[in-house]
């Protein structure tokens, strides 16, 4: 149990992984956009207006994502707060992926 404890609090992370979640972090920051763009194609303007809403809210998480991504490219953190980083973007790209699609298709 002790291990497990030393290993979520070290912040020895290798800078090609920060390097690789912050380009993963960059890509997943393109989806909620491509998602909403794809759920769009058959009526383009009148979607995309009645989904500005949730693009205003996918342009300020992947500013969000974009700065505590570079933040922990630049400075020495916990590898929980990393492991929690990720959770939290996997969780955001999973509920607006179906958030969008559910309210582009009623």
């Amino acid at each position: 149990m002790n291990k497990i404890k030393e290993e979520l609090l070290a912040t020895d992370l290798a800078d090609w992984r920060k390097k690789g979640i912050f380009i993963a972090v960059i890509f997943l920051n393109v989806f909620p956009f491509f998602i909403t763009y794809k759920a769009s194609i058959p009526d383009l303007e009148a979607t995309l207006w009645q989904l500005r809403h949730f693009v205003g809210i996918a342009a300020m998480q992947a500013i969000a994502q974009m700065s505590l991504a570079w933040y922990i490219l630049k400075n020495k953190v916990p590898n929980y707060v990393i492991g929690s980083f990720i959770v939290i973007a996997m969780f955001f790209q999973l509920t607006y992926g179906m958030l969008v699609i559910l309210l582009s298709s009623a």
